[in-house]
């Protein structure tokens, strides 16, 4: 019977990231479990270069020091020198986490349960096989829960004509007016011909392909773009609930990424997050580390509440980035803002929904 260093379920980021950050020596031995064929995805995670993310600066697609944020009739643009904005590919990501001198037994299963047993784990998959690991790191989350939001979108990358795009400038957030949800189109030009169009919707139901294509096809038609190459999509879905498990009872297994509660739920932003639980969980001898302050926790939940319970079409969003500067509005984008840009931002809500939702479920 062979047992295992540690177990890791899902190799998504954050299972990636622990084989390479956790266990990428010689003389470690993992199994890993993912129940799809993780070699066929190749999204992109987008974040702001924080300092815990500029060991892996290397593996940068690339970076945008100008955004923006607005609508059809405002335009907020930002700049930050020391902290871009910045998108990883999942394939870079992936290649980088196997790359190491470890042994990696990757299982394409579906693992049902497991439990201690003396002093390492059973593991038992679907069809029934059997696995033992003296640790095991969980990082299966739910993407779904009744009344609650979530953050969906679709996407493509496109190659279009010559000098279409401002290949600097990332678009962030542009906001569209709908009836019953948030909705915006989120586009990073990598070079003047290509780009990933992004529509994203704040909502409690995915939408089908077609409504997300029909507003890309608009917002490219306001670019005086209306003929392009598609050469790859990307689809997704963030909670916008905390979808965090409770700590585990047993010291040697963890709950990792959004199921280990790295998400920002604001914003679904988690990529740079779930890397920081990694380092976090590294350095500790405990089974949970908290990648959010309490403070940013708080307002994100009262955030959420005000969206659930009000129709938002973009307005505050705006605001937010009309009284922040670029490294404000990273800063919180990021979880390391200061007491006085907390205090520009709770000024840039609408104060009484803001209040109402704070009472609110």
């Amino acid at each position: 019977m062979k047992i295992y260093k540690a177990a890791i379920i899902g190799l998504g980021p954050s299972g990636l990231a622990v084989n390479k950050l956790i266990y990428g020596k010689k003389e470690d031995e993992v199994i890993a479990f993912e129940n799809t064929n993780f070699k066929n995805r190749n999204n992109l995670f987008g974040f702001w270069l924080t300092d815990w993310m500029k060991p892996f600066e290397k593996l940068i697609k690339k970076k945008w020091h100008n955004w923006s944020i607005g609508n059809d009739f405002i335009k907020i643009n930002h700049y930050e020198k020391n902290y871009p904005y910045c998108v990883i590919s999942f394939d870079t990501w992936r290649e980088y986490c196997l790359d190491n001198p470890n042994k990696i037994e990757i299982k394409i299963e579906k693992v049902l349960r497991y439990y201690p047993v003396k002093n390492y784990f059973k593991i038992i998959t679907e069809d029934k096989r059997e696995y033992f690991a003296e640790k095991i790191y969980d990082s299966r989350s739910i993407k779904h829960k009744n009344n609650e939001l979530i953050q969906h979108f679709f996407g493509i990358n496109i190659t279009t004509e010559d000098n279409k795009f401002h290949e600097n400038e990332a678009t962030l957030m542009h906001f569209t007016q709908e009836e019953s949800m948030l909705h915006f189109i989120y586009a990073l030009p990598f070079s003047h011909n290509k780009a990933l169009i992004e529509s994203t919707v704040f909502s409690k139901e995915i939408l089908t392909e077609n409504w997300y294509r029909n507003k890309i096809d608009k917002f490219l038609k306001n670019l005086n773009i209306t003929k392009y190459e598609e050469n790859e999509i990307e689809r997704g879905v963030i909670p916008m609930f905390s979808a965090e498990e409770k700590s585990a009872n047993h010291p040697n297994i963890f709950n990792i990424g959004i199921r280990g509660g790295a998400c920002k739920t604001s914003t679904g932003y988690a990529f740079s997050f779930l890397i920081k639980q990694i380092l976090l969980l590294k350095k500790t001898n405990k089974n949970k580390v908290y990648v959010h302050n309490f403070i940013e926790t708080e307002m994100d939940k009262i955030f959420i509440k005000y969206l659930k319970n009000f129709n938002e079409n973009g307005k505050s969003f705006i605001n937010l980035a009309k009284n922040l500067n670029g490294y404000e509005f990273q800063s919180f984008m990021m979880g390391q803002s200061s007491l006085l840009t907390k205090i520009k931002i709770i000024n840039s809500m609408p104060k009484m929904p803001f209040i109402m939702s704070i009472f609110k479920n």
